[in-house]
């Protein structure tokens, strides 16, 4: 199991330290100018992480992979771009992958 974190996403579990989701951003009012479209190579390289990373696990290549995923996780939310969200139209199985990854724990 990973390390306990105060936001209890899994992913930042593997990562540690503090949430590795968070935006930096508020959730108020944005043009909202960006595409909503996720480009193709992105969805490649989320499913090639998601493929290496074992949220029970605790080894150096899962946790450089978690850290790559946060990032991106980040960079389309900053865009308005809600990865989950998006992938499952794109992959149903990917959405499935980063939802187990992404969401809270109860």
């Amino acid at each position: 199991m990973g390390l306990a974190t105060d936001c209890d996403h899994p992913l930042c579990g593997i990562i540690g330290g503090p949430c590795s989701l968070a935006t930096g951003r508020s959730r108020g009012c944005r043009p909202g100018l960006a595409s909503k479209v996720v480009a193709p190579e992105a969805f490649d390289e989320v499913r090639t992480l998601v493929a290496v990373i074992d949220p029970d696990g605790r080894d150096e290549r899962g946790r450089e992979a978690a850290a790559r995923l946060a990032a991106i996780i980040r960079r389309e939310a900053r865009e308005d771009r809600h990865l989950v969200a998006l992938a499952s139209a794109e992959d149903p199985e990917l959405a499935d992958s980063l939802a187990r990854l992404c969401r809270r724990r109860p």
